[in-house]
């Protein structure tokens, strides 16, 4: 299976791009983890409305998805799944398609379409959280639900 993290999002930080590594390596050969940003559109230009932004940024998500995969929108609107919640989200994935895609917005969120075209929405937690850390999260939770499935000790 493999698993893609794509975020609206300028530069990685260092410490966000090492614990990401360090989780993506704990997968067996079975599952691919992959982080990849699309630049945040122009905020300098003042004609550029926040619609617009959104839309921009919602077309690069989803171009970066190439069309392929489950869609999974994050969004502050979306479902509130526990671990166990995950892993039957999780399960079910895996029986659908080969490809996963969490979709993260930029600073102004998701537009309508991407969130219309997601196979779910997603919401990590109604808190407001720092951008880099949403790709860390994702990537542990999916690491927990795979090591349930796996009979793999470190989700308890």
């Amino acid at each position: 299976m493999n698993i893609n993290i794509i975020s609206v999002s300028g530069s990685k930080s260092p410490w966000t791009v090492l614990a990401f590594k360090d989780y993506a390596k704990r997968f067996d050969r079975s599952m691919d983890v992959d982080w990849m940003t699309v630049p945040p559109s122009n905020r300098a230009n003042k004609l550029n409305s926040s619609d617009k932004i959104i839309k921009e940024e919602g077309i690069k998500l989803l171009e970066a998805t190439k069309g392929k995969g489950l869609n999974i929108a994050l969004d502050k609107g979306g479902m509130r799944w526990s671990t166990k919640d995950f892993f039957k989200q999780y399960i079910q994935w895996q029986e659908s398609s080969k490809v996963i895609n969490f979709l993260i917005g930029g600073t102004d969120g998701l537009c309508e379409e991407v969130i219309k075209k997601a196979y779910k929405v997603w919401s990590l937690s109604p808190m407001t959280l720092p951008h880099g850390i949403v790709p860390i999260l994702i990537i542990e939770q999916t690491y927990r639900v795979w090591s349930i499935s796996k009979n793999h000790p470190y989700h308890r």
